[in-house]
């Protein structure tokens, strides 16, 4: 895709994602409507409406262009396609803990090419188009390539909705504590992904994501210096690591042991 074309939805990217975020934040009362899609995995009124708020305005200004969202899936096929989640983490929406984002990634020929991702109660709106590096709220940010591992935060989150994997995965998180400080983790990859591009934390761990919680995320983190290792490819189940330049080796050893 040309430049000027790939500018042109950039930028409405962005203010969708603000005006999704508005709404978010004024429906709030939503996050009590929910049901189930499968264990551990809910979907409340808030995300269907967002995420209609969000195709709508797409296919207003580019209405041949395909889309997957996470509550519609498919809206047209090709390699060129938004690709939306209008709420991820929504058990954090649902218990009003701040940090659910709005993501909005855009794939072309050539792959992911801009990413969008709004927290809407923190006010912030991280984002990246390929090759013109990665900005929060328009202010250039860059990973933390100078902060020892073992003063660094990390981003761990074990597999809430696969216990089955979760013995293994409490032995990899002993390694990582022999790396680093602390860990945390906050409910949403794609707010993750952007934590560690503007090095509030030096790596984010996770299993069985889709690509709609990836996308956009990968693109901000990829273009603030960062790098990801994805374990699957399957963009139904991916596992992902990544952290920042300096940090990723040793966070592939913790992780293969």
């Amino acid at each position: 895709m040309e430049r000027s074309q790939l500018e042109s939805r950039f930028e409405k990217a962005k203010a969708i994602a603000r005006k999704a975020s508005v709404f978010l934040l004024s429906h709030e009362e939503l996050r009590t409507e929910i049901s189930s899609k499968a264990e551990n995995d809910y979907v409340t009124s808030a995300d269907r409406e967002c995420e209609k708020i969000i195709i709508d305005a797409i296919r207003q200004g580019f209405p041949s262009d395909p889309i997957l969202g996470e509550e519609t899936g498919e809206n047209g096929k090709g390699r060129v396609r938004w690709i939306i989640d209008p709420i991820d983490g929504t058990v954090d929406f649902m218990a009003s803990f701040p940090d659910y984002a709005v993501s909005i990634g855009f794939e072309d020929e050539d792959g992911i090419a801009f990413g969008v991702v709004s927290i809407p109660r923190q006010g912030e709106l991280f984002s990246a188009i390929r090759g013109n590096g990665a900005f929060l709220n328009d202010k250039r940010i860059f990973t933390d390539e100078r902060m020892p591992l073992s003063k660094s935060l990390a981003i761990l989150v074990p597999p809430h909705r696969h216990h089955e994997l979760l013995s293994g995965y409490m032995k990899k998180m002993e390694r990582f504590y022999s790396v680093v400080s602390d860990m945390r983790s906050i409910g949403s990859a794609a707010a993750s992904l952007c934590y560690v591009a503007c090095g509030r934390a030096c790596m984010y761990y996770e299993l069985g994501l889709h690509i709609y919680d990836l996308a956009a995320g990968a693109m901000i983190l990829t273009e603030a210096g960062g790098r990801i290792t994805f374990f699957t490819d399957d963009e139904s189940s991916l596992d992902i690591a990544a952290s920042s330049a300096s940090a990723h080796d040793a966070m592939l050893e913790c992780i293969n042991g």
